[in-house]
């Protein structure tokens, strides 16, 4: 891992996103792009409240809890979203 946890698989998740526009492969198959996308968004906000920023204002008691239940619930979310389109994409490639 290079930038530690939730960041490599938002840069990660970003670059398929690129790549595929690139390739021209993003036009045929927009929607499920928006949920990959989506996916990436949810991973950037649970990256936020995991390690981030947030993390930091965390301090009072009790509230470094819940920021981490919410990062958890924002990463599996994540998860949902991307695995959701990549599953959307690879059905449509096997009709077509």
């Amino acid at each position: 891992m290079v930038f530690g946890g939730l960041l490599d698989y938002v840069i990660v998740v970003f670059l398929v996103l690129v790549f595929a526009e690139y390739t021209k492969m993003r036009a045929k198959y927009e929607k499920q792009f928006a949920w990959i996308a989506g996916g990436a968004i949810w991973f950037l906000l649970a990256y936020l409240f995991n390690g981030g920023v947030i993390s930091v204002w965390s301090e009072v008691g009790g509230i470094d809890m819940i920021i981490g239940y919410l990062g958890w619930l924002f990463e599996i979310i994540g998860v949902l979203f991307v695995l959701v389109g990549v599953i959307q994409v690879g059905l449509k490639m096997l009709t077509k």
